[in-house]
């Protein structure tokens, strides 16, 4: 497939070296990325396929041990120190470079989704009601390529990059079971970066400071007594629900909450409706909560009553380390061209992600890796049910972030 956004191979670092180092300090940097490019290059073919057969065989959460073995056999080929089984068939692939340095980290999740939607595509999921929709087989793809890259340069390579391979991240558990069964320890990484898929253009890479994706709070209703339990039922999640605004408002007021099927409670004459609410700021999620209260308070239904809780973050919001990302602007710029760098800088408000775990523990980043194609028709929003992503965004997310992965190493 063609990539209408060519950029130039010189990284910020190789100017940066030149003004402090001179030119023999250049040459090295400018060799370095000539042999990622010849890398990637040498392997994109392969890529694809591989990219295509994790899309043929999606699995869902907790269920990626197919995915997993395809990444843990890749990273072996490839001399990595490989650990499996990490947070159910979490993988990790430790790259130790021939310079001593500091360690970073990069992530990517290997889990799809249930879709019953026709895939648009020649090489579609053979899996019944299951799909990479989310792009999460591009994401994999994209950090296998980024070992391939940067082992190939690995007795140049200044330090650690520790690899992440993340199931169930699309129930919201991966990232913490990681987290706790130790993948931040042992070597510990001091930032970590990562991409999603994103509606841009192919060759186009988003970066976001601050507050880029809303975390989740978790709402609770237990209902008891003697009366009709269904109706209630029915009408407290109603009141739960009438609070989202729908997409026709601004980001930062945008408010979506999303109602489980009640079910029964752990004593007779119980029922519990249990809801998760996404708000695209503080004062959208206080407006919410609020909202919330005051619908249930209203409500009345004969010998029943209600008990409600709110738990504000039980999922983090995504917070882009502000210093982190502007450090790495230039660096990206020099990959995709001034015109392939986009400065969203706000929140997108309908979408949460559990990368927003490592952030709590240390500075991270994710960006937004361009997968459309307007020319050939693909539409690369996460979860539609036509979600196609153009197979050059994994070499383009590959070039940027071995870029800024190398230029963290090399600066810190």
């Amino acid at each position: 497939m063609r990539n209408t956004h060519c950029a130039p191979r010189i990284g910020l670092l190789a100017v940066l070296v030149l003004a402090v180092s001179g030119p023999a300090a250049y040459a090295q940097d400018q060799m370095l990325i000539d042999r990622i490019d010849h890398r990637l290059a040498s392997v994109r073919a392969d890529l694809i396929e591989l990219r295509r057969d994790i899309h043929r065989h999606p699995e869902v959460s907790g269920q990626e041990e197919r995915t997993a073995g395809i990444v843990a056999a890749r990273l072996r080929s490839l001399g990595l120190e490989v650990q499996t089984g990490i947070g159910g068939h979490g993988v990790v692939g430790i790259l130790r470079g021939g310079v001593p340095g500091p360690v970073v980290a990069y992530r990517a999740d290997m889990d799809a989704v249930h879709s019953s939607a026709p895939d648009p595509v020649p090489f579609a999921s053979e899996t019944p009601g299951v799909r990479h929709i989310c792009g999460h087989d591009i994401h994999t793809t994209v950090a296998l390529a980024i070992a391939e890259a940067l082992a190939a340069i690995r007795d140049d390579l200044p330090g650690t990059v520790k690899f992440i391979f993340q199931p169930a991240e699309e129930n919201v558990q991966g990232a913490a079971a990681m987290i706790e069964e130790g993948v931040l320890e042992d070597p510990a990484p001091e930032a970590i970066f990562a991409v999603h898929s994103a509606p841009l253009e192919v060759g186009q890479i988003g970066s976001v400071e601050g507050l880029a994706l809303p975390g989740l709070d978790r709402v609770t209703v237990t209902l008891r007594g003697e009366g009709n339990l269904s109706d209630a039922a029915r009408s407290y999640a109603g009141a739960i629900s009438a609070v989202s605004t729908g997409p026709d408002v601004a980001p930062s007021d945008f408010v979506a909450a999303m109602v489980s099927r009640p079910r029964p409670g752990r004593e007779s004459g119980e029922c519990v409706i249990t809801g998760l609410v996404r708000a695209g700021s503080v004062e959208a999620r206080a407006r919410a909560r609020a909202g919330i209260d005051e619908r249930l308070a209203a409500l009345r239904h004969d010998r029943i009553s209600y008990e409600f809780s709110y738990q504000e973050q039980s999922l983090p919001d995504m917070v882009n380390d502000p210093e982190l990302v502007r450090s790495t602007l230039e660096t990206i710029r020099a990959v995709v061209g001034p015109e392939g760098l986009l400065e969203v800088n706000q929140v997108t408000p309908y979408f949460s992600e559990d990368f927003a775990h490592y952030q709590q523990h240390i500075p991270g980043a994710m960006y937004w890796l361009g997968v459309s194609n307007s020319e050939l028709g693909y539409v690369g929003l996460p979860h539609s049910p036509d979600f196609v992503a153009d197979e050059q965004s994994i070499i383009v997310g590959a070039r940027v972030m071995a870029a800024v992965l190398l230029d963290f190493l090399m600066k810190h």
